[in-house]
């Protein structure tokens, strides 16, 4: 493949660098992946910041509900951040690509946040074309359609280029992703139905605003 990328550097980059190599990648420029580390600290830094918003998160969904329904969504948000992880590990090992895992999971933790800013971005052009778009049902429909679509092509893109895969292996991956956690909504759905555990988590002072409020 002409796209794989230039050989990585085995040191841990700065957030320049890392800035940049989400920006390449985002873009579907596949020398963005050497500008991430291949180390335990690159993962843990990667990882650093969706834990600290789990802990936030956490600590408001406890102190907004103080049961034990609380804490079930706690720890169901943690498995949704560690699960692909889990799944994507055990894929590299079965594809014989462990030696890129760390590189690859550190990647995509980090270009995941391109996704939020890309939404930022088609929030901002709708509300300057349309206000009222922005906030119908439509305008949400094309908002989330727009992040969910790019998500996936962006998952895709940094796991074929992070891991050296094939398009359909690729593919496999981000079946796999979306299935492990389509399977773990389910379970949390069955023990606890007609709870929105991940929707909550979210947005716990939403959630308190609405209880509280005459709608």
């Amino acid at each position: 493949m002409s796209d794989r990328g230039t050989s990585p550097q085995p040191n841990s980059p700065g957030l320049g660098m890392i800035l940049k190599g989400m920006l390449l990648l985002g873009r579907g420029r596949a020398e963005g992946i050497a500008y991430f580390g291949n180390t335990r600290d690159s993962v843990l830094a990667a990882l650093a910041p969706r834990l600290a918003l789990w802990l936030v998160g956490g600590g408001l969904t406890i102190g907004t509900a103080p049961q034990a329904l609380s804490g079930v969504k706690v720890l169901f948000a943690l498995c949704l951040i560690l699960l692909p992880a889990i799944v994507t590990h055990a894929l590299a090992r079965r594809w014989k690509r462990e030696g890129l895992w760390l590189r690859y999971i550190t990647a995509a933790w980090w270009t995941d946040w391109v996704t939020l800013f890309v939404g930022l971005a088609v929030a901002l052009l709708m509300a300057l074309a349309s206000p009222r778009l922005l906030e119908s049902g439509t305008g949400a429909m094309i908002l989330n359609g727009v992040e969910f679509g790019y998500s996936l092509w962006l998952t895709w893109y940094v796991a074929r280029i992070g891991l050296l895969l094939r398009r359909g292996q690729a593919v496999v991956l981000v079946l796999a992703i979306l299935g492990s956690l389509g399977l773990l909504a389910a379970v949390v759905g069955v023990l606890s139905p007609n709870q929105r555990a991940w929707h909550d988590f979210l947005y716990p002072l939403l959630v308190q605003q609405g209880q509280g409020s005459a709608h």
